[in-house]
């Protein structure tokens, strides 16, 4: 897991009650695929293929970024978005701890969102 810096974490109850939060799911697609469902409006973005060009990036906004645990997918991917001047935060114990703390899901669509 690697060394996160406190103020990147929020926790799931904290995101959750954040106006205009633009949530993010990293998980990857096995695990993803895996449950069926994600966080009602929360979009997906490929771990494995998000790079320095993609405009995730440049979007505005604060961003929360989850995966399944919170642990390293989720944290490599708010450093990303940070290293590119974003306000990004990661989800603390990921989609598990945002649906703990009541986040209201949705089934995924037939494109994967």
């Amino acid at each position: 897991m690697l060394d996160p810096d406190p103020s990147q974490q929020l926790s799931a109850a904290d995101a959750l009650a954040v106006t205009g939060l633009r949530f993010i799911d990293v998980r990857k697609a096995p695990a993803r695929a895996a449950s069926g469902r994600t966080v009602a409006g929360a979009e997906w973005h490929d771990p494995l293929s998000l790079g320095h060009a993609d405009p995730l990036v440049t979007a505005e906004g604060p961003i929360a970024v989850f995966c399944v645990h919170g642990h390293e997918v989720s944290q490599y991917v708010c450093a990303l978005l940070r290293l590119h001047g974003r306000d990004a935060h990661y989800v603390i114990g990921g989609y598990e701890a945002l649906v703990a703390a009541g986040a209201p899901t949705a089934p995924l669509t037939e494109d994967g969102a």
